[in-house]
């Protein structure tokens, strides 16, 4: 008899399923494509050993399966896709199942860059102003997690890998806060890409959208825009609103004003106050719930200000997209440190502001090669075998009012395990060897 699930892949998503198909005494079986000894120090309390499978699995393995639950970045090459595909096995995401049980309204969000900001933004924005709400999924939060709890909102953060899985699109609100080059080793070019990213649209009560990628959007799907227009105005949720204005750093709107770091968080805030205006929240009481927001860690983060030198950390940036937004925010003199582990990405693109911008180029990563016969700039390049030793070599070549920035526009994958380990190695590293 159909009747067990198939949790594919143990990792966040993965463990979040099996705690929850345990409270709820929901049969399964577990699949992972790495050897049992990678997960000694997994703690899988109240769970039969004899229903998990590592390397290999046995030819009987999706018999009584009715349902895949795939953890979103597993190769799509493995040998078991195709006997999913001619077993004729639905494959979903822990999202879908979340939203079977999920009472909230929902709030999906993505975005080439941007997405986390957004969702603790907007989460933030919504407890301000009084009402109970959640921000999860890519941001490390399973939903799953969370599902015994009441919210008036979920925020769901969602990436392409989500998407390109889910079969329940439905969401009250939809956003996607941009399109730009990544993840084209797994998507195979921009067209799928953003095909993948506009899902998130075909079944939303309000969709929403960066004015940005208007071109790549049909207007059948009745998207309300938002950002900054050429004239300067900025638009909220398809209109212009009338006395809201911004400068170089703040935006005003009457009485009230908030401060904001680049165009980029901009954009970010204008995506923010437009969710409030679809739930029909005013714009002075928006900008007053976001006053108080702190920005995440490793996000053109300044670490340190030493002998008129600023060191910042935007150890996040792992497409050139976000590196092309740190390069924005911050004025000439700068000491770039780019690189990291390789990805297919269109480096060229980042060679105006380069040569506008920056003074040194310091390579790190596996990936220096690749990013320098890309690059079109007149200005010096040097290597680093290391994070201390790109800020050796930037102290070195720095001098007052440089801006040493650490934007690798790359994954860290190659000498770290994230970019959140990435960047704390910066910062050790600036703490250390400039003060």
């Amino acid at each position: 008899m159909l009747n067990k699930k198939l949790i594919l892949g143990i990792g966040i998503s993965g463990m979040s399923c099996i705690e929850f198909f345990n409270k709820n005494n929901i049969t399964y079986k577990v699949f992972d494509t790495r050897d049992k000894n990678y997960f000694n120090d997994y703690n899988f309390q109240n769970t039969s050993i004899k229903s998990f499978y590592f390397g290999e699995y046995p030819d009987n393995l999706l018999d009584d399966i009715d349902e895949v639950i795939i953890s979103p970045g597993l190769n799509k090459n493995h040998k078991i896709f195709s006997d999913i595909e001619s077993n004729k096995i639905n494959i979903i995401t822990d999202i879908d199942i979340f939203k079977r049980y999920c009472k909230s309204k929902i709030i999906s969000i993505t975005g080439t860059n941007g997405k986390t900001t957004v969702v603790t933004m907007l989460e933030h924005a919504l407890k301000a102003i009084g009402y109970k709400a959640v921000a999860c999924g890519n941001n490390g939060i399973p939903p799953l997690t969370i599902i015994d709890n009441t919210y008036d909102y979920v925020i769901l953060e969602l990436s392409s890998y989500q998407l390109d899985y889910m079969s329940d699109f439905n969401s009250f609100i939809s956003m996607i806060t941009n399109i730009d080059h990544d993840h084209l080793d797994r998507h195979e070019n921009m067209e799928s890409y953003s095909l993948i990213k506009l899902s998130i649209f075909d079944d939303s009560f309000f969709r929403l959208a960066t004015n940005s990628i208007k071109e790549l959007i049909d207007d059948v799907k009745q998207i309300k825009y938002y950002g900054l227009c050429d004239n300067g105005s900025l638009i909220i949720n398809g209109h212009v609103v009338e006395g809201l204005y911004r400068d170089e750093t703040t935006i005003y709107y009457r009485e009230n004003n908030l401060k904001y770091r680049g165009k980029h968080n901009l954009n970010n805030i204008l995506s923010v106050i437009s969710v409030l205006d679809i739930i029909n929240i005013e714009i002075k009481t928006a900008l007053s719930s976001l006053e108080n927001y702190n920005y995440l860690p490793h996000r053109l983060e300044l670490i340190d200000s030493t002998n008129n030198i600023n060191w910042y950390n935007d150890s996040k940036s792992t497409n050139c997209a976000s590196t092309k937004a740190a390069l924005e925010c911050i004025n000439k003199k700068i000491i770039l440190i780019l690189g990291g582990s390789k990805k297919e990405m269109y480096y060229e693109s980042l060679s105006p502001l380069i040569n506008e911008k920056v003074k040194l180029v310091i390579f790190i990563g596996e990936n220096k090669e690749y990013i320098k016969s890309q690059l079109k700039v007149n200005i010096q390049m040097i290597n680093a075998n290391s994070i201390e030793s790109a800020v050796e070599l930037s102290k070195l070549h720095s001098s007052d009012n440089d801006n040493i920035l650490l934007s690798p526009a790359s994954p860290s994958f190659d000498m770290f395990e994230n970019y959140e380990e990435r960047g704390a190695a910066f910062v050790l590293a600036v703490q250390n060897i400039v003060k």
